[in-house]
């Protein structure tokens, strides 16, 4: 899954990233699970028709990248805005887009390429009985960890 880890240089890789945004308007980066952290991905190429990159935590690479490529062709095919707060169906689960806060801490491909520029939402995933994250009844912060505030919840000062 590593392109780097597979022997790709960053230049290579930087060629592949555009490329597929020049074919497809779009790249799908996915990062393994760590010791700590749940694989994740992310898109690569919304900024550039003026959408926030997606976010997608604690699926299988597959299932993720399936997420992305529906949720990116929502956007590139017919045109939708995908704004955070918003509700979707994605491959017959629900979906909530969430605001990610510090974006340049995750997708850091993009961030490299978009630089301030960069938005992000994430994906949060209902789980098998349609609940998200804060609405079970004990969080599931290890499979899919949140990288904004929940709504109805006022982020932490520091």
């Amino acid at each position: 899954m590593c392109d780097i880890c597979n022997g790709m240089s960053v230049r290579q890789l930087k060629e592949k990233i555009r490329m597929n945004i020049a074919r497809h308007g779009w790249h799908a980066t996915l990062v393994e699970n760590g010791p700590d952290t749940p694989a994740f991905g992310y898109t690569i190429g919304l900024t550039e028709q003026r959408q926030a990159e997606i976010l997608v935590t604690g699926r299988s690479a597959g299932e993720m990248y399936r997420m992305l490529a529906e949720l990116a062709h929502m956007i590139l095919a017919h045109g939708d805005r995908l704004l955070a707060t918003v509700s979707v169906k994605v491959g017959g689960r629900r979906v909530y887009l969430a605001p990610v806060e510090e974006p340049h801490d995750v997708l850091l491909y993009a961030a490299k390429l978009y630089g301030h520029r960069l938005r992000a939402v994430q994906a949060v995933w209902a789980d098998d009985s349609g609940h998200l994250p804060w609405q079970q009844e004990i969080p599931d912060v290890l499979t899919q960890p949140l990288y904004g505030t929940p709504p109805g919840l006022t982020p932490l000062q520091e």
